[in-house]
């Protein structure tokens, strides 16, 4: 990886942490997770149980099924959640989960969502309050 494409990322993992903060009201900041760097079961962010994985890439539609495996393999953890949040070039900021995280029901791990950032906003703050209290509890300076 370039030192530009670090740079990248990193700015993007910022944008994202300053978005949750934010968009959901956050009182304590979302920090990147710098060992994510020299670890690799880390996540970029963590919100509650949300394992959150940021990637920005130039051109693009689809995120690369390695994104996928990699947040995949920092939610492995009972209770953990994964969400890769993906942009690339003028296109907007979108977000994968599994579709069993909104409805338990499903017990298929290939069945994914994409949604649009301000829906991903809008199902943590309906849905997911827990996780919002969690982050807001566990916090530490």
């Amino acid at each position: 990886m370039s030192i530009n494409s670090r740079n990248k990322g990193a700015a993007f993992e910022r944008q994202i942490a300053n978005a949750l903060i934010n968009d959901l009201n956050l009182t304590n900041p979302v920090k990147r997770i710098l060992e994510q760097t020299r670890t690799k079961e880390l996540p970029d962010l963590m919100l509650g149980t949300w394992c959150i994985e940021c990637k920005a890439y130039g051109s693009g539609a689809e995120p690369r099924p390695d994104w996928w495996e990699q947040v995949l393999a920092s939610s492995d953890a009972e209770g953990l959640k994964p969400a890769l949040v993906y942009k690339f070039n003028n296109r907007p900021i979108k977000v994968r989960i599994l579709a069993k995280c909104l409805n338990t029901q499903i017990k298929n791990d290939l069945v994914t969502l994409d949604l649009l950032w301000p829906d991903f906003i809008e199902i943590i703050l309906e849905l997911f309050q827990d996780d919002i209290e969690l982050h807001e509890q566990n916090y530490q300076i």
